[in-house]
């Protein structure tokens, strides 16, 4: 599934009224210095930094520096030279990697469809030493490798020092002491917090290796697991004033916004994320009571869901089939998504009912509510099996329907569970391909009563990319396939990812003990 979309002229929609509010929420950075390097190697052997700094580089050494863990910032380093007078540049490559066996890809060998410019690899010459460089880009990684192309027989390389200044907007003195029933859950919401942390900077980033920008799936996941730990409300708003401020000419949310110079909508529409914009405001507002965006984004929030009633709905009040490939619901290639994005119609249409009611607009938020019901009971005609004891999209079953159905309140409590777990069994279900579907996954499994198995799955699930090496959670994790790409080569996968941060939202709102 390529989730490229190119519109010849695109033009955006822009609310300037809305798009100044969300520039006075735009947060200061917090800068922390990281000085030297935890662990390093040369050449394979393990040893300190001020044992590195000490040991000459020629060409083909390659050293390793582990910052301890994974960081968002600037780099810096001091060179200096041994041997000789430097007769020739110091030509040498770096490559900064989130996780370790990044390091073990072949970035020439790259040849997916996003593109390679974010490799985070660079290939300096510098001609006079000794000399402190300091590079340009913000990068995100844990992991620094330095190889020597050449300096020349008269010369060797000194790296005699390697910092990083990391940068984040969240604020770590808001944070609540918390603690969980064991050390692995403990582990698993810390690494969910700096994951939430590393995306957090002047909005909230999906991935702060790649792609560096808003997107709306992302965002409602992200705010969710603020609520329960940064507490963010500003960084929130802020970027629901940026997608209700650039869109679509005909009022639809962008999947994403571009944010680093004039917030600009990009032409890439997804249904469901579209749909999550009413969730999110919803949740935001029970968390805030914030009368200013109830005012601002009402009816944003509300045009989501009248243009799918309008444009993308059968008389039998089901999602139309043609109108499946414009949603995302999951990495999943030949997954059918008409069920999935019924549910989350219902999901956005419940939301919606609930903005009305904030807003004292009774006659909408009856409709809206009518609305719902009458799409959970079409969605009970067209997609349940009795026969099969689950339900049935397009001809396929996939735990991914199972989910929204569940979500949606189409089926509930033991028998939502059951149909989940014979989805998960059905040998031709295409497989939960991201973080994003398996947390919700997790959330169906506890609206249908699963707690056990919710907290099971979390643990496995999301304590496995721990075990596989990682100290913040991936954008794509198949356990049984561990490089896994949707890209087409994992060098460009972020191991850093604004969805995979909730199991700190989970943890605290269902399973805290202190």
């Amino acid at each position: 599934m390529q989730l490229i979309s190119i519109i010849p002229g695109f033009q955006p929609m822009t609310d300037r009224r809305l798009l100044d509010k969300a520039a006075v929420l735009t947060p200061a950075l917090v800068y922390t210095e990281h000085p030297v390097p935890v662990r390093c190697a040369l050449n394979g052997e393990e040893m300190t930094f001020e044992a590195l700094a000490s040991r000459p580089l020629s060409r083909g050494d390659q050293a390793v520096l582990d910052f301890g863990h994974h960081l968002v910032g600037r780099v810096t380093l001091s060179l200096d030279c041994a041997g000789s007078h430097q007769d020739a540049p110091a030509f040498f490559r770096l490559d900064m990697a989130e996780i370790a066996s990044e390091l073990d890809e072949d970035a020439e060998a790259y040849d997916g469809w996003l593109s390679r410019s974010w490799i985070q690899q660079e290939k300096l010459h510098v001609d006079l030493l000794p000399a402190r460089i300091s590079l340009p880009r913000r990068y995100a990684f844990r992991y620094l490798r330095l190889t020597v192309l050449d300096t020349s027989p008269k010369y060797q390389l000194l790296l005699k020092e390697a910092s990083c200044v990391s940068e984040s907007s969240a604020d770590p003195e808001a944070l609540p002491e918390r603690h969980f029933a064991d050390s692995r859950l403990n582990s698993i919401y810390e690494a969910s917090l700096r994951t939430l942390k590393d995306c957090s900077q002047q909005v909230l980033e999906d991935g702060p290796k790649r792609d560096r920008r808003l997107w709306l799936g992302d965002l409602r996941l992200q705010a969710l697991t603020s609520y329960v730990s940064y507490r963010s409300y500003d960084l929130i708003k802020r970027c629901l004033y940026l997608f209700a401020g650039s869109r679509f000419p005909d009022g639809r949310m962008s999947a994403n916004v571009f944010t680093d110079a004039e917030p600009e909508a990009d032409d890439t529409y997804l249904m469901d994320y579209a749909l999550m914009f009413p969730l999110a405001l919803n949740e935001y507002l029970e968390e805030t009571g914030d009368h200013e965006a109830l005012g601002d984004l009402l009816e944003p929030a509300l045009e989501q869901v009248e243009y799918v009633l309008r444009h993308g709905m059968t008389a039998d009040r089901t999602v139309a089939p043609e109108q499946a490939s414009s949603g995302f619901i999951d990495w999943s290639d030949g997954l059918d998504r008409q069920a999935s994005l019924q549910g989350v119609l219902i999901c956005a249409l419940d939301a919606a009912s609930s903005l009305c009611a904030r807003a004292g607009d009774e006659q909408r938020r009856c409709r809206y509510a009518e609305l719902a019901q009458s799409m959970r009971d079409a969605a009970r005609t067209e997609f349940w099996s009795d026969e099969r004891g689950l339900c049935v999209s397009g001809g396929q079953v996939s735990v991914h329907s199972q989910v929204w159905m569940t979500l949606a309140d189409v089926m509930t409590g033991e028998t939502a569970a059951r149909a989940m777990d014979a989805a998960l069994a059905a040998p031709d279900a295409p497989p939960m391909g991201s973080p994003y579907m398996h947390h919700y996954y997790v959330m169906a499994l506890l609206r249908a009563g699963r707690r056990e198995q919710a907290l099971d799955h979390l643990r496995s699930y999301w304590g496995g990319m721990l075990d596989a090496g990682g100290d913040t959670f991936w954008e794509c994790w198949v356990p049984d396939e561990p490089r896994t790409s949707p890209y087409g080569g994992m060098i460009v996968n972020s191991f850093c990812h604004a969805w995979s941060c909730t199991p700190a939202y989970i943890l605290t709102k269902f399973f805290l003990t202190t």
